[in-house]
């Protein structure tokens, strides 16, 4: 299996075939809290950033926003990346809830509606393409000390900045964050529901 991690920017290529650990291939050291750790010495956070439906608005609501969402970011000097992952969505439940429905639905035109709606998710289950794109923006320094302090802060500092954009985030924890890793090292298992995630095949400590 081919890996592809560069948006993280903490693989380090090598191009002899010693044996290495999956953490010193990713550059992790640990992962604790609201950071992840490099070897080489770089503390990294990150910000869930919860996407709006820019096509339900008229073009000047979308110059407005978008001038806002500038206005607000504008004293944002410091070095981020923003990065979107697909994340695998299981459409099994609303399947049953659409066969449930039909089961129930007596009017001839609701339920060709219904019919339809079941074989969209069909298609999209079968096909593959039932994915739901996820934002992240990913801050990082240089590991001293205060540094999960001065981190945390500049979370909170944008998290007011996407708020006052209409937009809501989450500042990602321990799970979440190794989530996101396995999510692309091990795609076919990219995310679990529950919430033992630490308790499963990825355990990220030196």
């Amino acid at each position: 299996m081919k890996f592809k991690f560069s948006i993280f920017n903490i693989f380090k290529r090598k191009n002899n075939k010693k044996e290495t650990s999956a953490n010193l291939f990713l550059n992790i050291r640990d992962i604790q809290n609201n950071f992840l750790y490099t070897i080489d010495n770089k503390v990294i956070a990150y910000l869930k950033i919860f996407p709006r439906n820019c096509k339900l608005m008229t073009p000047d609501e979308k110059i407005a926003h978008s001038k806002t969402l500038t206005s607000n970011l504008a004293s944002e000097l410091k070095k981020f990346k923003i990065f979107i992952t697909n994340r695998p969505v299981d459409l099994q439940k609303n399947q049953d809830f659409q066969a449930y429905l039909m089961d129930k639905e007596t009017n001839s035109n609701k339920f060709a509606l219904l019919n339809q709606r079941a074989k969209s998710f069909g298609i999209l289950s079968t096909t593959g393409k039932a994915l739901e794109s996820e934002i992240y923006m990913m801050i990082w320094e240089k590991n001293d000390d205060g540094v999960e302090q001065s981190l945390l802060k500049r979370l909170n500092e944008l998290t007011m900045k996407f708020t006052n954009s209409g937009y809501k985030t989450r500042i990602l924890e321990d799970k979440e964050i190794i989530q996101l890793v396995d999510s692309y090292t091990n795609p076919s298992f990219a995310y679990t529901e529950n919430q033992n995630y630490l308790e499963g095949a990825l355990k990220l400590k030196v």
